[in-house]
Parts: structure tokens; sequence; C-alpha cells
């Protein structure tokens, strides 16, 4: 296993390895197949891919609202069938026109029903009602550039934003690759509240990440972090597509830097390095997506939510030392 180290230790700490440890786990009650967070203040967002709900957790990770994204059909065991479920799997903040602080909340684009957003004004009196957004233009110019998709299916599975870009990824699958997407917030914006055509990316750029278990790894979550760097997961599942379950061997943690002028086809990241239990035993379940609660020069710490495609939902908070 191979894994890229970053060169912005001091001399005193450069011996030091990156690691990134669990330090606490919550099982999410009543909240089906976690796959986006996003940190807002005090209070944590967080959807499921089968959930017609997005779920607000206190700082305490208490579970202290629900709100309805749209109607959904029949719901089995409170979720939605495979076949026809939107796979919402990421969310982000992002400022719009005006200084509006939104929930932006996207499906992967893996399926027909997978390519429908979010939007949730933030105000001072919580979150203002849904808005849905039509991603379907947005993906089509995604699948149809094979710098993105290769010969696999389009699988949006992160997102992220800053004061000017909005940030996509794409994750690897067999005859694909894992791929950061960006737009200008400049051009995306008026594409999302529904009065121009989509946007072409402003920047395509493929990420080579190391095995894990001698398993392919793929994007899974992002973040913006300090620096001008993304704060990414990515996890290590044995499956033929984007659409198929399979089996999980771990997931990873890493930085990036999203914006560089002479970055190779494919890029590496700065560091990127196994998440493990306090014991060092490897973390087996599938970090979906993060969120940063606390963060220094060398070290943050994060909150991130895990789903093992059975239903079950573990909210982790981990401490990333590089």
């Amino acid at each position: 296993m191979t894994f890229s180290s970053t060169g912005c230790q001091s001399d005193a700490d450069s011996s030091a390895k990156p690691t990134a440890i669990i330090r606490k786990k919550v099982v999410l009650e009543g909240i089906p197949s976690a796959s986006g967070i996003e940190r807002v203040g005090d209070l944590y967002y967080v959807i499921g891919d089968d959930s017609p709900y997005l779920f607000t957790l206190d700082k305490n990770f208490k579970l202290v609202k629900q709100t309805p994204l749209f109607e959904a059909g029949s719901l089995v065991e409170g979720r939605i069938p495979k076949p026809v479920k939107p796979d919402l799997e990421a969310i982000t903040q992002v400022t719009l026109e005006g200084g509006q602080p939104c929930l932006f909340i996207v499906g992967s684009g893996a399926t027909q029903p997978r390519n429908t957003g979010f939007l949730l004004p933030i105000t001072r009196d919580g979150l203002g009602q849904p808005i849905t957004v039509n991603l379907t233009p947005l993906y089509n110019h995604l699948r149809a550039d094979k710098s993105v998709t290769g010969t696999a299916a389009l699988n949006i599975e992160g997102l992220a934003a800053d004061e000017e870009y909005l940030y996509l990824l794409q994750r690897y699958a067999p005859g694909g690759q894992n791929v950061l997407i960006t737009y200008t917030m400049e051009s995306i914006t008026p594409y999302l509240l529904g009065r121009e055509a989509a946007p072409k990316p402003s920047g395509i750029q493929t990420w080579a990440l190391p095995d894990l278990a001698q398993i392919k790894t793929g994007f899974s979550g992002m973040t913006s972090a300090l620096g001008g760097r993304m704060l990414f997961t990515a996890s290590a599942e044995e499956t033929p597509n984007a659409v198929l379950d399979g089996e999980i061997y771990g997931s990873m943690v890493g930085l990036l830097q999203a914006h560089s002028d002479d970055a190779p086809q494919p890029a590496k990241p700065e560091v990127v390095v196994p998440i493990t239990e306090q014991g060092g035993s490897p973390y087996k379940s599938k970090i979906e997506s993060i969120c940063i609660s606390g963060q220094d020069r060398s070290d943050l710490t994060a909150v991130a939510v895990a789903d093992n495609d059975n239903g079950f939902s573990e909210l982790v908070v981990l401490k990333f030392t590089w």
C-alpha cells in the first residue's frame, strides 16, 4: 500500500506519520443509509441516500428535527426501494445571490431517478422550504465527457463549495476514474436558480488514490479545508459498477489541492491515510461524507457518517494528524 505524504511538517515533527483515528462513534437511530453531512454553526445536517428527509442534529449529535425534501411513495422500514431511490449522496453549504446561504443536496446521477437536487435557504428561523433542482442537463454534460466518466457510469459522491467555486467528486468504478469537477460559483448559480442553461466545468482533474487491502478506492466525500485544500474521504468497495453494492474493506481520509496550474493527470493527494480504530485496527465501514468541527495547521477534528448499505448509519468523530 502506497500513500502520498505532505511536505508541510516542521523539522520537529517531520518524522511523525499521518494518522486518522476514530475518537467517538454514535449510532444514528432513525436515520437510514446516511450519505452526507454538513455542519452549520452548532448544527449538523444529515441526508440518507434512500430517505426523503433532511435530518438535523444538535452539537451533541442528537436528532432534533427532520425536514421532508419531497413526497415519497411507499417506504420499506423507512427506506425508499433501491430501483426508485433518489440516491442523495452529498450536501454542502453554498452562498447564492444577495449573500443568501443555502444547503445544496445532490443525487449521484447514476440512474434517472438520481438526477435531482435540492436547495434549502438557511434563515434565522431555521431552514426554508426545499427548492427542487433538476440536475439532468448538468449531469448529461458530464456523462458525455469521457474525461469524467471513462466507460463507467456517472456517480457523484462528493460536493463542496467555497466563495468562488463549487466542486463535485466522481467516484471510481471499473472503466472509470476518480475525478474532481470544478465550476465557478458565478457560472453555476444562475443554473441552480433556474435562470440559465447548465454551464461547462471550469476544471476537470483526475486523481490517483492508493489501494486499500489490494482493492481500488473511490472518492466518497469532501469538504473545504484551510489553505485552499479539500479534505476528502475514499473507500474500498468491491463492486462491478456505480449501482451495485459490494464488500467494504475500509475507508481513508486525505488532503488535496483543488487548484494547481501544473497538476499532472492524474494528480496525487498531499496526504492520504487509512482510518483506524483507537487500537490501530482498520475501520471497516464505508465513510460516506465528512465535515470539519475544528482545524489547525497540521491536524483537524472531523465528523463523518458511515453506511454499510444495509440501512445502518453511524456517525464518527475522528482526529486527523499529518
